[in-house]
């Protein structure tokens, strides 16, 4: 019997030792933590044979660091959330595994389905490299009975209309606009011009063209007329939920944690526009490291194939507001509830249609940074804007020579 009892343990122990482990690095939180810590214990009920195991990496500074040191030393995880410019060093060095080896033979996987900025993104050198995860827009939240008392019913579409609302509610004694200092928003203001941000071919800036200047000038333009407050971090979004802010941007995802906090009617629009449609699509993709076994990399594809599912993205939209990534998730039944629950989401969803990416190189993890200190400095009024972007595509000429 004691012969009979070892036996079987050697065979438990045997059993776990063997059941295939996919680590997951990522930087979900709060709710959205919470929503994919549900969703990754459902996948590993569904799939005993394994385990998914999320690990949460604190912020993406932390994780990029993470990142960084663990393949250094040949130990990434098996999956990892990813920003573009990291994807393409990964890649270029020979560390990821392309997904599209596992949908050219997979007929289930549809990637037609998908929204062709999502593809877009995830592509390096014709080579679709990862998938995305969760993905974002900025909007603009606003104080509707605010501006409704201004004669104001509509959020203004294009930014001349954006300026007239501002200096109309600036009679309130609140302030009309508060912005951080926020590449995204630039990016899509510039885009809006016909400007571009880097020449992946020629590997060159370009956001110091009359387009950018022109960008940096309209926003100065505000500060100067006391219509908009630079205010960096999340405390304008305190600002405004306590009616001291009229109008904000933010991403999307803002919406998941303010929409029951307002006293007052609290209205959700996109971008305005300009010359051309544009918005710049934020947020990390999801990729696959290659030093892994063939078992991991089976059941980390399964894990990512089945999180894309178009039920699965409603219940993510549902609790983080992260775009859906396929356009038949907009036709299911839950996903039309929830627009109805949320008004003005549908017109976010249809930016998809003309949404553009920034560059997915390496070297706009540093062009990044310069381009944020350059508005800053234009913003602070500390140099003009033509003088700010020409000296930051001069330090990014420099550093990729």
């Amino acid at each position: 019997m004691k012969k009979l009892l070892f036996v079987l343990l050697l065979l438990c122990m045997c059993r776990r030792e063997d059941k295939t482990t996919v680590t997951f690095w990522h930087v979900m939180g709060g709710p959205l933590g919470k929503r994919l810590d549900e969703m990754v214990s459902e996948f590993n009920r569904m799939h005993p044979e394994g385990e998914v195991k999320s690990v949460h990496m604190g912020s993406y500074d932390a994780l990029a660091q993470k990142l960084m040191g663990a393949v250094a030393s040949q130990s990434p995880p098996v999956i990892a959330q990813m920003y573009e410019s990291w994807t393409d060093q990964f890649y270029e060095a020979g560390f990821l595994y392309p997904l599209t080896l596992f949908i050219k033979d997979d007929p289930s996987f549809d990637l037609d389905d998908f929204y062709p900025v999502f593809i877009e993104d995830n592509t390096y050198d014709s080579v679709l490299v990862t998938l995305p995860f969760n993905k974002s827009v900025p909007v603009f939240y606003y104080n509707r009975d605010l501006l409704e008392s201004y004669g104001i019913d509509s959020f203004p579409n294009d930014w001349v209309s954006f300026r007239e609302a501002c200096e109309a509610v600036q009679q309130s004694g609140v302030i009309p606009t508060s912005w951080p200092i926020d590449v995204w928003y630039f990016s899509t203001m510039l885009y809006q011009k016909g400007g571009r941000l880097y020449d992946e071919e020629a590997h060159r800036p370009l956001f110091n063209s009359r387009a950018g200047i022109d960008v940096i000038e309209y926003i100065v333009s505000l500060v100067k007329d006391s219509l908009f407050y630079l205010n960096p971090g999340f405390q304008r979004q305190d600002e405004f939920l306590s009616g001291n802010v009229v109008i904000i941007p933010a991403s999307i995802v803002s919406w998941a944690f303010m929409k029951d906090i307002p006293h007052f009617t609290m209205g959700v629009a996109p971008f305005p526009q300009d010359t051309w449609k544009a918005v710049v699509i934020a947020g990390t993709n999801i990729g696959m490291f290659r030093q892994i076994s063939d078992e991991q990399k089976r059941l980390a594809w399964e894990f990512i194939k089945w999180f894309l599912e178009p039920e699965n993205q409603v219940r993510w939209t549902e609790a983080s507001y992260y775009l859906p990534t396929r356009k038949s998730t907009t036709e299911l039944p839950a996903f039309k509830k929830f627009l109805s629950e949320n008004p003005g989401y549908d017109k976010i969803v249809e930016q998809l249609n003309f949404a553009k990416t920034e560059p997915m190189v390496k070297e706009w993890f540093t062009g990044r940074i310069y381009l944020d200190e350059a508005m800053e400095e234009a913003v602070r009024l500390e140099r003009t804007p033509q003088e700010a972007l020409d000296y930051a595509a001069q330090r990014l000429a420099i550093e990729i020579q």
